[in-house]
């Protein structure tokens, strides 16, 4: 066993502390723990692995600090430690790691400052960090080149250096508070999100066409997107713009300048056809394009649509159609539970042209991708975060726990207030869950069904439900 050089135990189902005579395989270049339950504290006999080069560690309970001892892993390419309850701030010997070229830490529990070396680290090509609380701080502006950068609701400010416009394939900035303008060009690359900002400007005709995939949703543009020159490619540019007609900014590549009514409810069958359920017509949205990595679609002759950004990243599948579920199981509700919609970070559905006043929502779900018809799907876990009108109403929250399986319908209702004739309700990936069931890229929020409804009264169903206020 002194020659063991790899080691995998990725998704099975383990738990208690992590052994620390895993130390004494010296030889190991590969370990993975990912998506198990392990508790305890990250042993500091892992730094004796000193020609260790990947070490994945995402998917667990851990808890406690990084060990300092892990600094001696002077060889390191690859470090992962993803959805763990950590705590402590992010250390300092990550920057020393010369050698590393992926680093990932999504909702670790670790809070900032991020070290600056780490930026530094001119090896490193994919660079991710998201969900970290932390003081304010700006990207330096050292030109490294990068293939990945993903810097996700970290409390980034300032403007955007010039360096990070040349990213190759994926430039995540989203939910932070940057300033300034986009340049007026930049180099061609697959996905660029940069929702959730405090962007001013426009964006230019040379930017949009070597970007397939933008997101510039929720920042403060100052002129009207131009609609024409992004046709060819997936432009989201939902609530992109501040102006003083609230319908235009909500729906900005629209025709729809004024309510031509005003309406007390809205039904959604999500990533399906129209159907009724009971006595509610919900209107599906199917007909939206598949490929929805940024992507803002409404309905005419309706008052409702969605917002969707975010690319379900390591699935090597720039055109895929994850984007919508479809139940394969006959244990399922063939109308109003066969379909969903998924997202890899952030969805939003919204009513607009409502009547003001207060209102029921009522959330659906189904399991029907990690079914546990499939074994190896019972290790899957899939959580998420659930916004309505801006407000956190449910954080880490796991449906499939709450209905007791897979195959199985869970609703949750919530009481909510609308002011300015609009209604938004956002599915958030946090970075919590696993990402690697069955295969790498399967994780995300779902939803099967919306409804929306007036008071407690227009459109009561058969069925009492405890209402939970916003």
């Amino acid at each position: 066993m002194k020659n063991l050089s790899f080691i995998s135990l990725t998704a099975n189902r383990l738990s208690g502390n992590i052994p620390g005579h895993l130390g004494s395989f010296t030889a190991l270049t590969y370990l993975s723990l990912e998506s198990n339950q392990f508790s305890g504290v990250v042993p500091p006999e892992l730094g004796e692995l000193v020609s260790l080069e990947t070490l994945i560690l995402s998917g667990n309970k851990l808890v406690g600090t990084l060990p300092e001892e892990l600094a001696q892993i002077k060889n390191l390419t690859d470090f992962r430690v993803s959805d763990n309850n950590l705590n402590g701030t992010v250390p300092e010997f990550i920057g020393k790691w010369n050698q590393l070229r992926k680093l990932e830490l999504y909702a670790t529990g670790l809070q900032g400052p991020i070290p600056p070396a780490i930026f530094h680290l001119e090896k490193l090509s994919d660079l991710r960090i998201a969900d970290m609380p932390g003081p304010e701080f700006q990207l330096p502006k050292k030109p490294i080149e990068r293939k990945y950068l993903v810097l996700r609701n970290i409390n980034l400010t300032g403007t955007i250096p010039e360096n990070a416009w040349k990213v190759e394939k994926t430039l995540d900035l989203t939910f932070n508070k940057l300033v300034g303008e986009i340049p007026p060009n930049t180099i061609r690359r697959q996905f660029t999100f940069l929702s959730g900002n405090k962007l001013t400007g426009t964006v230019q005709d040379s930017f949009l066409q070597n970007s397939p995939n933008l997101d510039v949703s929720y920042n403060n543009f100052s002129r009207a997107p131009r609609c024409n020159s992004s046709n060819e490619n997936n432009i989201n540019w939902f609530r992109s713009s501040s102006s003083n007609n609230k319908l235009s900014d909500l729906l900005p590549c629209s025709e729809i300048s004024r309510c031509p009514k005003y309406y007390r409810s809205f039904h959604i069958n999500c990533g399906g056809q129209d159907v009724k359920n009971r006595r509610i017509w919900y209107e599906g949205d199917k007909g939206s394009e598949s490929n929805a990595a940024a992507r803002s679609y409404y309905r005419l002759r309706s008052n409702r649509g969605f917002s969707s950004t975010g690319d379900f990243m390591d699935d090597d599948n720039f055109y895929n159609d994850k984007y919508t579920l479809q139940s394969n199981s006959n244990l399922i509700d063939s109308g109003l539970y066969a379909t969903a919609r998924k997202t890899p970070l952030s969805i939003t559905y919204y009513g607009y042209c409502l009547e003001n006043g207060n209102y029921t929502v009522r959330l659906h779900f189904a399991e029907i991708e990690f079914t546990y018809e499939k074994l190896y799907n019972k290790v899957a876990r899939r959580v998420f975060d659930i916004y309505i009108q801006g407000i956190q109403v449910q954080k880490v929250f796991n449906f499939t726990e709450e209905a007791k399986g897979s195959n199985r319908n869970f609703t949750i209702p919530f009481n909510t207030t609308v002011t300015d004739r609009t209604l938004e309700i956002r599915l958030y990936w946090a970075g919590k869950g696993t990402t690697v069931i069955p295969i790498r890229g399967n994780y995300g929020p779902i939803i099967s069904a919306i409804s929306v409804c007036y008071m407690f009264f227009f459109c009561l169903s058969f069925e009492t439900y405890r209402l939970q206020g916003v």
